[in-house]
């Protein structure tokens, strides 16, 4: 009866002893599985390169005028100049827009008189820091040309002077006493948009005679 007894109570143990071995083989199995996948989960990020080196990413283009336009100071005509001299009204005033590499002057020209604008195209070249003499013009025929643009050029020879940070573009004046075009701020990017024609790069590249 006792050995009968001693082996119903060595039921339990012998099946609560293979319970903790299961157990404790369960646990050994869990970790080499962890193990194992923490492994492949190292060796796949460093077989993989980062997403930065993979490829580089284009530059943001720059939109259409969005480039600002230098203007050094080796190129002292170039900008805006207007007169408005006798009148309230920015659309009545004389304006010149021009670009200057080296000696090399281009650009445009208008003014308003009589109820009509009158506009045009101007090639100077640069005599000196403060002068610089008009070679050719063309535009919309009146005072400052006979010659429309798409025809070809008219050969002149008037000045454009700089007098104390004002622009002179009068005949026969040695002086400065008459300079009255004044630097104005680009704000329509004109001169962005001037630079972008073809006949001013041109001109610039001393090339106006294939226009």
């Amino acid at each position: 009866m006792k050995d009968a007894n001693r082996f119903l109570l060595s039921v339990p143990e012998h099946h609560l002893a293979a319970r903790k071995a299961r157990k404790k083989t369960r646990g050994w199995q869990c970790p080499g599985i962890c193990i194992f996948l923490a492994i492949s989960a190292i060796s796949a990020t460093g077989c993989a390169k980062s997403p930065s080196l993979l490829a580089t990413p284009p530059a943001p283009s720059l939109a259409a005028g969005d480039a600002k336009l230098d203007l050094p100071a080796s190129t002292p005509f170039a900008g805006v100049w207007t007169s408005c001299k006798g009148t309230d009204a920015a659309e009545q005033c004389s304006r010149y827009l021009l670009l200057q590499r080296g000696k090399r002057i281009c650009g445009t020209w208008s003014y308003f008189a009589s109820g009509d604008s009158y506009e045009g195209r101007v090639i100077a070249e640069v005599m000196s820091p403060l002068e610089a003499r008009r070679r050719r013009v063309c535009g919309r025929p009146g005072s400052e040309t006979r010659t429309e643009c798409d025809t070809g050029w008219e050969a002149i020879d008037r000045p454009l002077r700089l007098c104390s940070g004002k622009l002179d573009d009068l005949d026969g004046n040695d002086g400065c006493g008459f300079a009255d075009y004044e630097r104005a701020e680009d704000k329509g990017r004109s001169l962005q948009e001037l630079a972008s024609q073809p006949w001013v790069q041109a001109c610039l590249s001393h090339k106006e005679a294939r226009l």
